[in-house]
């Protein structure tokens, strides 16, 4: 295979990867283009981060300082189905992420449900959002 043919193929399967549901786009995360800055993302544009999956919140030209584990008004993380549903599958608390009614999040080992979605991402330790936003289970 030449090169200019794999460059080919690796432009198809970005293509095929836009029509993957979030769930199977957590399985081949690999077929994602890593996210630069300078680039000109659309809304629901999906592209890899640190290892994770991350989906366009608003179309916007991609910046150093704005990146996406750190830009929740930009970028979310995509996270598996059900993530969240149970206290057995919590989903991980980094700081700079909006919380959601009914889901569980974790921190330190500590496993919290939500009982009041916050609108916009918080900042806090979870710790210190107990009895505003969450509750320790």
């Amino acid at each position: 295979m030449t090169r200019e043919h794999a460059y080919k193929l690796r432009d198809l399967l970005h293509k095929a990867s836009t029509s993957l549901s979030d769930e199977d786009a957590l399985e081949a995360v690999e077929l994602f283009p890593v996210w630069a800055s300078g680039v000109a993302y659309k809304k629901d544009e999906r592209f890899r981060y640190g290892g994770k999956l991350y989906k366009v919140r608003q179309d916007h030209t991609s910046q150093a300082d704005w990146l996406p584990d750190s830009t929740p008004s930009l970028y979310a993380e995509v996270e598996k189905p059900g993530q969240g549903d149970t206290p057995d599958n919590p989903i991980p608390y980094s700081g700079n992420m909006e919380l959601l009614e009914g889901k569980y999040y974790s921190e330190d080992g500590a496993v919290y449900r939500c009982f009041r979605s916050t609108g916009i991402p918080v900042y806090n330790r979870l710790a210190d959002l107990v009895g505003i936003y969450v509750e320790v289970v």
